[in-house]
C-alpha cells in the first residue's frame, strides 16, 4: 500500500497544479442549506487527509535517506531531496490548522497523553527561522552546531527535543527545515541562481576515508533521528483527526468538532495565514527587504512550493475541498457554501478575490517549476518590473487587502476576534 502511495505521490506532483488553480473556478455553492457542523465534520475529514498524506510522503523522505545513508551517492542525494520537496506540498496545507489555541488552551487534551493543540506541536515540526549554526557547520565556523560538537552527547530523538529552541527561538534543531538544511546545507548564492550545494560526502561514514567534513557519523544519526521526529510526529497528528479520534473525547478533532467557536477558528486561521503569515513574513518581508534570508525553504530554494501550498490551504478551508497525493477529491460542505446561503454577494467577493490570487501566485510557483527555475530568492533580487516580482508583489497585496471580506464576514457571522498567537514558525 505504502508503495502505491510513493508512486502516487510523485506522480500527482505534476498535475495538482491544475486541480487546484480549476478548484475555485469550478466551484458551485451547495443547493441544499448546510449546518455548521456540516462544515465542521468535513473539515475534520479534510485535516486528516492532509495529515495522512504528510505523513505518508514523510515516510517516503525516510525511505531516500535510508537509502542515501546506507550508499550515499550523488543520485541518492537527488532522491531524497526530491521526496523532501514532495512532502512540503501535503504539509503546508495542513499549515491552515495551526492557528488553534484560543479553541485548546483551556481544553486540557494532553491530560490523557495526547497532543495539546496543533499551534505548540507544530513548533517541532516546521520552526522558522533556523540558524544553521545549531546544527553544524556554516561558512567561517567548521566546528559549529551540535553535529561538530566536541565530546557531545549521542544524538538522539529525545537530545534533539530537548535542544530546540535553547539559547534563542532561532535555534531550532527538529523538523523540516533541520532535515532541509542537513540535505542541502547553507544557500551562499544570495539573490543568483542556485540552492545549497551540500557535497554527499558529508554523508559518509568516519571510517571510509571520504568523509569531506568533521564528523560525518555524528551528522548521519542527525539525519537519521531528524527524519524519525519528523515520521513520529505526522503519526501522532494524523492519529489526532481520524474519524474515530473525532468521537473520541480529548482529542484535537473532538475538540474542534464541539467547540462552539468552529467557524470563528476556521475564519481566524484562514485569516492569520492570509494576511499576517502569507503576505507579510513569507513573502513581503523578502521581497520589501531584497533579503533571501527571509525565504522560508532558503536552503533548498523551495520557497514557492511552501507559498503556494499555503495558499491552496486558505483555499481549501474556504472551499471545503482538498486534493490527496492520490489525486482524490476531499469534498463536502464548506465555509463557502455557509456564507454564500446568507450573503451571495459576499461570497463572490471572497471567490473573486482568491481567483486573482491565485494567478499571481501560479505566475511565482511556475517560475520555479519551468526549465530554467526563476526562484522566490531571484525574484527578490529582479527588478521591479519584472513580470515574476510583479505578481509576487500584486498576490501580496490582493492577500492583504482579503483584510475587508473577512471584517466583513466577522460582522455578518457576529464573531470577535480571535487570539492569533501562533508561536510554531
Amino acid at each position: 500500500m505504502l508503495n502505491k502511495k510513493i508512486i502516487a505521490a510523485a506522480l500527482s506532483a505534476a498535475v495538482v497544479l491544475t486541480a487546484c488553480a480549476e478548484q475555485a473556478e469550478d466551484h458551485e455553492p451547495a443547493t441544499i442549506t448546510v449546518t455548521e457542523q456540516d462544515v465542521k465534520d468535513n473539515y475534520i475529514v479534510m485535516a486528516h487527509a492532509a495529515y495522512a498524506d504528510s505523513l505518508t510522503t514523510a515516510l517516503t523522505l525516510q525511505a531516500k535517506v535510508d537509502t542515501l545513508l546506507a550508499a550515499p551517492t550523488v543520485q541518492n542525494l537527488d532522491n531524497a531531496k526530491e521526496a523532501y520537496k514532495l512532502a512540503r506540498v501535503p504539509y503546508q496545507q495542513s499549515e491552515i490548522l495551526r492557528w488553534d489555541t484560543d479553541i485548546t488552551i483551556n481544553a486540557g487534551l494532553d491530560k490523557d497523553g495526547g497532543l495539546n493543540s496543533v499551534d505548540e506541536w507544530e513548533g517541532q515540526v516546521n520552526a522558522w527561522p533556523l540558524d544553521e549554526q545549531a546544527i553544524d557547520y556554516v561558512e567561517g565556523n567548521e566546528n559549529a552546531g551540535i553535529i561538530n560538537q566536541k565530546d557531545g552527547a549521542d544524538i538522539t530523538i529525545d537530545y534533539l527535543i530537548a535542544q530546540n529552541g535553547v539559547g534563542g527561538e532561532a535555534n531550532v534543531t527538529t523538523g523540516f527545515h533541520a532535515i532541509e538544511f542537513l540535505l542541502w546545507g547553507q544557500d551562499l548564492n544570495g539573490t543568483k541562481a542556485g540552492a545549497g550545494e551540500r557535497s554527499v560526502n558529508d554523508f559518509q561514514t568516519d571510517k571510509s576515508g571520504k568523509c569531506s567534513a568533521s564528523n560525518c557519523d555524528r551528522r548521519r544519526d542527525y539525519l537519521n533521528v531528524a527524519t524519525q521526529l519528523l515520521v513520529d510526529d505526522l503519526t501522532a497528528m494524523t492519529a489526532e483527526w481520524t474519524e474515530q479520534a473525532a468521537n473520541t473525547k480529548g482529542t484535537l478533532a473532538n475538540n474542534f468538532k464541539t467547540s462552539a467557536d468552529g467557524i470563528r477558528y476556521m475564519l481566524f486561521a484562514m485569516k492569520a495565514m492570509a494576511t499576517d503569515e502569507l503576505a507579510s513574513a513569507r513573502m513581503n518581508e523578502g521581497l520589501e527587504g531584497l533579503d533571501p534570508e527571509q525565504e522560508h525553504d532558503c536552503f533548498s530554494d523551495l520557497s514557492h512550493v511552501a507559498i503556494y501550498y499555503n495558499l491552496q490551504s486558505v483555499r481549501n478551508a474556504f472551499y471545503g475541498s482538498y486534493q490527496t497525493i492520490d489525486g482524490e477529491q476531499v469534498t463536502g460542505a464548506s465555509l463557502a457554501d455557509f456564507i454564500n446561503q446568507q450573503n451571495p454577494a459576499l461570497f463572490k467577493q471572497f471567490d473573486d478575490a482568491l481567483n486573482a490570487i491565485e494567478k499571481n501566485m501560479l505566475v511565482v510557483y511556475n517560475a520555479g517549476e519551468q526549465a530554467e527555475p526563476i526562484r522566490f530568492d531571484q525574484i527578490i533580487g529582479q527588478a521591479d518590473d519584472a513580470p515574476e516580482k510583479k505578481a509576487a508583489f500584486a498576490a501580496v497585496y490582493q492577500l492583504v487587502e482579503l483584510q475587508s471580506s473577512f471584517n466583513s464576514v466577522e460582522e455578518l457571522l457576529s464573531l470577535q476576534a480571535l487570539n492569533l498567537s501562533g508561536t510554531g514558525d
